[in-house]
């Protein structure tokens, strides 16, 4: 150091090299804390720990023809009816009813038909929605059943019960592995239909009567609001 530097400028000199140090000093405290709240422990939260996985499924309904009887039960109406709401819910694609071909009861199974439509017709499924085949069975089968099947989305959490993790030790404070796997299994359990997690659904169709009625009111300069009267108030009550 020159001797003859005057001495405010060798201070401000001094100042100047001990800042790069204490700015290292404050990273590497910054670095420290990030071990208790960093990338990894980020990813400890339910959606992560729990998700929630979407597969295919087939429901299955399995319908005894028996030789002697060539049309539903009451028991087996309900079945067919209760198949036909769970397709209206969440059901993909068409209901397959597949019949027995060479077995000794096809001419019951074959009847069993003309019901099975009716049932489903009464459910609101209407005949473009169900194709019908015929599978192939042992030609001395007395008993083979009529199947109905339809393609569908389940939704499922990881299962609970974790408590490996030792709660009077927890420096970290992380969530437990429980943490959220009630929430997320219930969640899981009430989605209308799995298949939106997957992909959205398609958008319904426009009014094209209302457009129409807008643009109309929009072109003549009146106002394009729907006529309110006094008693579709939403107002409950009123304090004074």
């Amino acid at each position: 150091m020159n001797r003859n530097m005057p001495r405010t400028t060798v201070k401000a000199a001094m100042r100047a090299g001990w800042r790069p140090l204490f700015a290292a000093a404050a990273l590497l405290a910054l670095a420290g804390c990030g071990g208790f709240n960093g990338r990894e422990e980020a990813y400890y939260t339910p959606e992560n720990m729990h998700p929630i996985t979407v597969s295919k499924d087939v429901a299955t309904l399995k319908l005894d023809a028996a030789m002697d009887l060539g049309y539903l039960n009451d028991r087996q109406k309900m079945q067919v009816a209760a198949f036909a709401r769970a397709y209206t819910e969440r059901g993909h694609g068409p209901i397959v009813v597949s019949v027995p071909d060479r077995s000794l009861n096809k001419g019951a199974a074959s009847y069993f038909l003309n019901d099975v439509s009716r049932a489903l017709a009464d459910e609101g499924v209407t005949d473009d929605r169900v194709v019908y085949k015929p599978y192939q069975v042992a030609a001395d089968k007395t008993s083979a059943p009529v199947v109905m099947t339809f393609n569908r989305y389940v939704a499922q959490a990881s299962p609970c019960g974790d408590w490996s993790m030792n709660y009077s030790y927890n420096p970290k404070n992380l969530n437990p592995p429980n943490f959220g796997c009630a929430t997320q299994n219930n969640l899981a359990a009430v989605i209308a239909d799995p298949a939106d997690l997957v992909h959205p659904r398609t958008m319904d169709p426009a009014d094209a009567e209302r457009r129409s009625v807008v643009l109309d009111k929009y072109r003549k300069g009146e106002s394009t609001a729907a006529q309110r009267a006094d008693s579709d108030s939403a107002s409950v009550s009123e304090v004074k």
